[in-house]
């Protein structure tokens, strides 16, 4: 069975581009200084910051690179932080994005059926222990100071690196067959949308229904009704909407009316299928006589037992038998 994961991001290359901007320093150098862009590395992180965030308002995004986004904009309040105010604000932010990391992740690694603590989790998944006592002291004990702070933030992001980053592949994948058919599909249905317009600038008529009918020859019905459906969804001309709606039910009136037809053409009651199977089984009786050497059956020689034991139910002729008996 496939199954589908869903993310934040519309392709890969808006992920790597976030690890670029997180990671500037990990990046490898341009071949010509031409290739060079002369950035503020600080607000390139600080977009890349607002974009993890808006990937969290999607769902679906990984702990890890939410992590290195808190751990990043924990650094830059500090960095924006004057001295003067004090270290109490980034000494918070530092340990709220710091404890979320280890909580999170060692959570997401925890077994239900049977519970471990923090440390052999952290030890199963190489996590260094010091991060948890650090976790421990700042959710449960006073802050730690500023200094600690930020070396374990900068070693944090270094850890993140090597489990979830670096494993990234650099290399985006070419457009799949897939993508291509998708790609040729949409085009057909813009061109259907073009020439379905000029259907609903008119009322009902011969012309109309001419134009109708080898649009369906030509598209189908499926491509035919997602385009007025989509004409129907953008428009504001009521005259316009109205005509769509008239095509959507003459379409499906069709259809409709095509199973009609061929259902009449091939009626199915009891007593046909009852005659057809009583001439089967009169065929397929000569047959084995043929092969006995006995020669084909008369009509005139079938007698009851030999038609096959079923008929129709009979409320007053059925008597009930034990079961077990024959």
């Amino acid at each position: 069975m496939v199954q589908y994961i869903f993310t934040p991001w519309r392709h890969r290359a808006e992920l790597l581009a976030v690890r670029a901007a997180l990671y500037p320093h990990k990046q490898p150098s341009p071949s010509s200084p031409s290739q060079q862009t002369p950035l503020d590395p600080l607000h390139t992180k600080q977009l890349a910051v607002a974009r993890v965030s808006m990937w969290m308002h999607r769902g679906s995004c990984p702990h890890l690179v939410e992590s290195t986004a808190l751990l990043t904009a924990a650094m830059l309040c500090d960095a924006s932080t004057p001295s003067s105010a004090g270290s109490y604000a980034p000494r918070a932010a530092y340990s709220a994005a710091f404890s979320r990391f280890v909580t999170g992740l060692l959570d997401s690694h925890q077994d239900r059926a049977r519970k471990m603590s923090m440390y052999g989790i952290a030890k199963s998944v190489g996590l260094p222990a010091t991060f948890v006592e650090l976790r421990h002291q700042a959710t449960h004990e006073q802050l730690p100071s500023l200094t600690r702070l930020r070396e374990a933030a900068g070693k944090a992001l270094e850890w993140i690196w090597e489990y979830y980053w670096r494993d990234l592949p650099d290399a985006v994948a070419p457009p799949s067959a897939t993508t291509a058919a998708a790609t040729e599909v949409e085009e057909g249905d813009a061109q259907c949308r073009e020439e379905v317009m000029p259907l609903l600038e008119v009322d009902v008529g011969e012309e109309r229904g001419r134009s109708l009918e080898s649009l369906l020859l030509k598209y189908g019905e499926g491509t035919v009704l997602t385009a007025l459906d989509g004409i129907a969804g953008r428009t504001r001309d009521t005259a316009v909407l109205r005509r769509a709606m008239g095509l959507v039910r003459e379409v499906l009136g069709r259809e409709k009316k095509e199973v009609e037809e061929e259902a009449r053409e091939s009626p199915r009651d009891v007593g046909s299928v009852r005659a057809e199977l009583g001439k089967a089984w009169k065929e397929m009786r000569e047959v084995d006589g043929a092969d006995a050497g006995t020669g084909g059956m008369n009509d005139g020689e079938e007698t009851g037992s030999q038609l096959p034991s079923w008929s129709l139910y009979d409320e007053e002729t059925w008597v009930p038998k034990p079961i077990g008996m024959v």
